[in-house]
């Protein structure tokens, strides 16, 4: 009985760990709240124009809003994955200051505070120079602080909701047939992600598309052998 007493609480203890914060909800345009570990895909492009030069450029916004979903003022910040970006920049302006990124990694913003109840926008777009998709996770820190301003610390206390936003500027989802990297394309890189498969270097799960391209429930030579002659039009 001790041990199924100490193994329950064990449990219980974990399940408190992972459990996802609920101080802060993201929101959408709509005012609606975003489930924690939601795949938007945005597709609408603007465009916007310099005033003073005349330039333009290409604009996807996401949309979002978070809010302090609690009575007591709260602190947090946000962590930004870039896993895919075709081209251009992507920018955050959250909770206090912009940032812009260029190019795939791990990011994370500033952090602050946000009083009861308050919402704040997201400012969180990709600015695309052409054709591509950018794939962009966005995970809420919650911080608890220690001291006083202007010498504030902020420290990590739980980990809140995360969305990843996909947009796509003008590619097809529908991926064509070989296209195993899912870059809506079919060339020598989809034959070099199926040797990787056949070699054990990757897995059929670190691709997008299906390599096993002839249909006999496994990946082979016999898939180069089809997608080159994809590629070669034979």
């Amino acid at each position: 009985m001790k041990k199924t007493a100490i193994l329950s609480l064990m449990l219980f203890g974990f399940l408190g760990m992972v459990a996802q914060d609920t101080t802060f909800e993201l929101i959408d345009a709509d005012g609606n709240v975003v489930p924690d570990g939601t795949t938007l895909t945005l597709t609408e492009v603007q465009t916007e124009e310099d005033p003073g030069t005349g330039e333009t450029w290409m604009l996807m916004p996401a949309g979002l809003s978070v809010r302090n979903a609690t009575g007591v003022q709260a602190a947090l910040r946000m962590h930004v994955t870039i896993d895919r970006m075709d081209n251009g920049t992507y920018q955050i302006c959250f909770p206090v200051s912009c940032q812009s990124y260029d190019a795939p990694g791990v990011y994370q913003t500033g952090a602050d505070m946000m009083a009861a109840g308050e919402t704040r926008l997201l400012n969180t777009e990709w600015l695309p120079d052409v054709e591509g998709i950018c794939d962009v996770k966005l995970q809420v820190e919650v911080m608890t602080t220690m001291g006083f301003p202007p010498n504030v610390q902020y420290m990590h206390m739980a980990d809140g909701p995360a969305v990843t936003l996909h947009f796509n500027n003008g590619i097809p989802e529908d991926k064509p047939t070989g296209d195993v990297n899912g870059d809506g394309k079919v060339d020598v890189e989809d034959v070099n992600s199926i040797i990787n498969i056949i070699l054990k270097i990757k897995s059929t799960t670190d691709y997008a598309g299906n390599a096993d391209l002839n249909s006999d429930g496994k990946v082979d030579v016999e898939d180069v052998n089809v997608t080159i002659n994809k590629i070669l039009k034979l």
